[in-house]
């Protein structure tokens, strides 16, 4: 019987629209449930991307972006402008050694410059990073098993989310809105629409400037974190291919007398 979770991954017809559009946009940005039977799976729909012109790394890219959800942001997503959580995975084939992971964790730091807490267990390594004011948390995950060594990315934008919109909000919104608004529309101008209007227009000021500096820091987020995952891709990859060419190497043989 074979094994069900060997069985490629398969998108319907609502899928693979999603990553066909997905994949494009990354083409055009980037400068000089599965059904049981039907679909098509991540090795066809990249032959599908080479006739019509589609770099299948961004397939597999948008490919992620569904899996993680990134494609179909949730309500929360929706209003701040961006998503609040950005995850990036990559597959290597072959196991990286233990001895290896010293390594990764070097790359890391260099692409994060942030002050990361490295814990190992067994053959999965657990990189976790926090700014200080824990606005934002990065965590990445590099295990090593089945003759395959599976990278995951992780930042969480939440807590940076909810302090930038309350803030903004808050600040702008309800100091200068209801503050100016109110006094002057009741007391000087006499027009209670100007003190409703006012303190609304400049809401709506604030909740648009609020979504332009997210989106704004997500893309910045989002093009640091796939430089990670490249960066911890080509170390991993440089690690096996090394252990794999010492391996073939015949034993240097002393010479006799």
């Amino acid at each position: 019987m074979p094994d069900s979770g060997k069985l490629p991954r398969l998108y319907d017809e609502r899928e693979v629209g999603k990553i066909l559009e997905r994949a494009t946009e990354l083409q055009r940005q980037e400068p000089a449930r599965a059904a049981e039977s039907g679909g098509l799976s991540l090795e066809e729909l990249e032959e599908i991307a080479l006739e019509t012109g589609i770099d299948p790394r961004h397939l597999r890219r948008a490919a992620v972006e569904l899996d993680s959800g990134e494609i179909d942001p949730s309500g929360w997503d929706r209003l701040v402008g961006d998503h609040t959580t950005l995850v990036y995975e990559a597959t290597v084939p072959g196991e990286l050694g233990r001895d290896d992971f010293e390594g990764v964790v070097s790359a890391i730091q260099q692409v994060a410059r942030e002050h990361g807490q490295p814990s190992l267990l067994g053959r999965t390594l657990t990189w976790q990073a926090e700014t200080p004011s824990k606005t934002r948390s990065l965590q990445v995950v590099v295990s090593a098993r089945r003759g395959e060594t599976h990278v995951r990315v992780e930042e969480r934008l939440h807590q940076f989310a909810a302090g930038l919109f309350g803030g903004t909000l808050g600040g702008v919104g309800g100091g200068v809105g209801i503050g100016v608004g109110l006094p002057v529309g009741l007391e000087v101008l006499g027009s209670t629409l100007f003190a409703v209007a006012f303190p609304l227009g400049i809401f709506g000021l604030s909740y648009l400037g609020a979504r332009a500096i997210y989106r704004q820091v997500v893309q910045r987020r989002r093009a640091k974190l796939v430089e990670l995952l490249e960066r911890i891709t080509a170390a991993v990859e440089q690690s096996i291919a090394e252990k794999a060419l010492d391996a073939r190497m015949p034993p240097l043989e002393l010479p006799h007398g």
